[in-house]
């Protein structure tokens, strides 16, 4: 029989001690506060101000893993056995869980599981409600842990937490009911009066927050890019995002409602905040023969590289939420659409110009540059994920579909397991599995046949379905490329048409050890 003691490593404790920490620490996302505070370094445990071992966004694929059904699923025991991996103590927790101020935690361990006795409180401690408050408590379920957690003081002195609830709640209807719930509840709890107050907070912080990263978003610059450690992801009540977005009207925006779009994970809105700023908001959905896991993986993929990676050309993800039904991820807006959408002038939209067009094209050259230079492949370049700010600057977006993958020059090779894509910007490698930016370069050579002629990727009403072949059965000298330009852009310069159609046939080139990557035909973009 193992005596356990402060020395024991985590791994060590019985499962029943996981089991117990997961019913004290799992309702209502207490383990997320927890989490939060575990450091990088296990030598620096007693200092509360030390580098953290987990992102935000780290702790949301805990929360989502957290979700799936069946043994082991507990986010709180998923933290802490990555946590034991590390050799952590369980004296390492016990102070975790003492500074977190979740002392029925660390009583169980220090007491229950020891025999040492309660642990030390502090001399100002408060009332420790959240840890004794029992699992079926409603007010859990409003109070997500992570939404006011990694704001800075400075944020929050820009943004007083004393706003009257008739102040806040206008922002978004879906924190009324949120309010009422907790009005109910305070009547009898002081310590729900002081919640109920955070919560209805939230809407000024998280609008203060989302309004800050798009305006650094619009002051990068081409080439500039932030790091991880300077691009907060706000983490969004679901509630707050059904007030902003009326909740999920699946009404176009047309006929007056919030929907965007939809794609194969999901679909789109419109969230309008009180003062009129804007986000598109992504509700991942099931659909077809699509498991859980693909959404969760969709989920994992955005969040890892648009949080990681930020670039005047790539899409700017300015938050998710995880406490709703679905996964919903927030970006900027970007009011003018897809290219997709504007090269066919959807809504009497006005043609795009010749200039607005080779702008379009250099943007979106270097966005996919940016990213295959990280090392990543997008594998689903194409019209309908270039978006157009009101600037028409373009932005390169969804990123459910990203790879590592080698640059295709070496002969290093990464395979997938399954063919990801849109059919006729497929590379013929792609079919085979192949992965490589190259890939990339393909789908972009279809674009810039798109922007050229300004016809469809792909008509069943034509006899050659994709545009790929009906470029190349139709035009057999490279001058004849004039025969279908589309005439609604204008007067293109001298030799404009020439040099995009030549730059398109390569990206286009069969052989993949034949095809250029982005970066190498990019310049002769920039010089046009």
């Amino acid at each position: 029989m193992v005596v356990l003691t402060l020395e024991s490593f985590i791994r060590h404790m019985p499962h029943r001690a996981f089991v117990k920490l997961s019913t004290l620490l799992d309702p209502g996302g207490l383990w997320e506060k927890m989490a939060a505070a575990i450091p990088l370094r296990l030598e620096e445990t007693d200092d509360e101000n030390a580098e953290k071992r987990y992102t935000h966004q780290q702790i949301a694929v805990f929360a989502l893993m957290g979700q799936r059904a069946g043994v082991g699923s507990s986010p709180t025991q998923k933290v802490l056995m990555d946590w034991a991996t590390k050799n952590a103590r369980i004296h390492h927790l016990i102070t975790i869980l003492t500074h977190t101020e979740f002392f029925t935690a660390a009583d169980y361990l220090h007491n229950d599981l020891l025999q040492l006795g309660p642990v030390p409180r502090p001399a100002s401690e408060v009332l420790d409600m959240p840890d004794d408050r029992p699992s079926n408590d409603p007010a859990q379920t409003v109070m997500p842990n992570t939404c006011l957690d990694h704001l800075k003081e400075t944020d929050i002195v820009q943004q007083p937490c004393q706003k009257k609830e008739e102040e806040v709640a206008p922002w978004c209807g879906g924190l009324s009911e949120m309010s009422e719930e907790l009005n109910t509840i305070s009547e009898n709890m002081s310590y729900y009066s002081s919640a109920r107050e955070s919560v209805m907070n939230q809407a000024g912080l998280v609008l203060s927050h989302l309004e800050r990263q798009t305006s650094v978003a619009e002051e990068d610059k081409e080439e500039a890019w932030i790091g991880l450690t300077d691009i907060e992801i706000q983490t969004i009540p679901y509630a707050m995002l059904g007030g902003v977005t009326n909740n999920f009207n699946d009404d176009p925006l047309e006929k007056g409602g919030n929907l965007i779009g939809s794609g194969g994970f999901g679909m789109v809105y419109l969230g309008k905040f009180h003062n009129g700023f804007k986000v598109a908001v992504k509700y991942l959905k099931q659909t077809g023969q699509m498991k859980q896991e693909d959404l969760i993986k969709q989920f994992e993929n955005e969040v890892k590289t648009l949080s990681t990676y930020r670039h005047h050309n790539v899409v700017h993800l300015l938050g998710y939420s995880i406490d709703g039904p679905s996964q919903c991820l927030v970006y900027q807006y970007l009011p003018n659409g897809s290219l997709e959408d504007r090269l066919a002038r959807l809504q009497g939209t006005p043609p795009l110009s010749a200039n607005m067009r080779l702008k379009i094209v250099k943007g979106t050259a270097s966005g996919i540059q940016y990213l295959n230079d990280s090392g990543y492949v997008h594998r689903d370049i194409k019209s309908a994920n270039i978006l157009l700010d009101s600037e028409f600057t373009a932005k390169v977006g969804d990123f459910a579909t990203v790879v590592s993958a080698p640059s295709g020059d070496s002969k290093t090779i990464a395979m997938a397991s399954v063919v990801i894509g849109t059919p006729a910007y497929l590379a013929p490698e792609a079919m085979s599995f192949d992965v490589s930016t190259k890939l990339d370069c393909y789908s972009f050579g279809v674009v810039l046949l798109e922007v050229i002629t300004g016809l469809a990727a792909q008509d069943s009403q034509r006899e050659e379905v994709t545009l790929t072949s009906h470029i190349m059965e139709n035009v057999e000298d490279p001058a004849e490329i004039h025969d279908y330009v589309d005439q609604s852009a204008g007067t293109w310069a001298d030799g404009i048409i020439d040099k995009l159609y030549d730059i398109s046939m390569r990206c286009l080139t069969h052989l993949k050890k034949r095809r250029p990557n982005v970066k190498a035909i990019r310049p002769e973009l920039e010089a046009l």
